[in-house]
């Protein structure tokens, strides 16, 4: 029977990108060589976390994210990609941008009564 990869948490994941702490950040270099995974939902804590709590720009924590998909799985790496995509550039919550780029990439309906949202949805078509 063969292992299912390891789950990255936002504190792991943060690790791995911010290398703030040396015993935590190896370890987490051993899982992602081993296949380690991310979900959307990580990604989601971690943009809040960088964004907000470390006040890192959102270009920079689009591309550092972006950096994380290059080592690791995730299920729905192209709406990750797009979602981070629409909100590097934009003003836009995150869990938006993953909305819309379900819109666009995957043609799925998105039952919304925020104005904002609907712009966003309006402008990826």
């Amino acid at each position: 029977m063969s292992e299912k990869p390891v789950l990255l948490d936002a504190n792991a994941a943060l690790r791995y990108l911010l290398e703030d702490n040396d015993e935590q950040t190896e370890e987490v270099c051993r899982a992602v060589a081993s296949g380690a995974e991310v979900t959307l939902e990580v990604l989601a804590e971690c943009v809040y976390v960088l964004s907000y709590v470390y006040e890192v720009p959102r270009s920079r924590v689009a591309e550092s994210l972006g950096l994380l998909l290059d080592d690791v799985a995730c299920q729905r790496r192209g709406i990750a990609l797009a979602a981070l995509g629409l909100w590097s550039g934009s003003t836009y919550d995150f869990v938006d941008c993953v909305l819309a780029a379900e819109h666009s990439e995957l043609g799925r309906d998105v039952l919304t009564f925020d104005r904002k949202l609907l712009c966003l949805l309006a402008t990826v078509g």
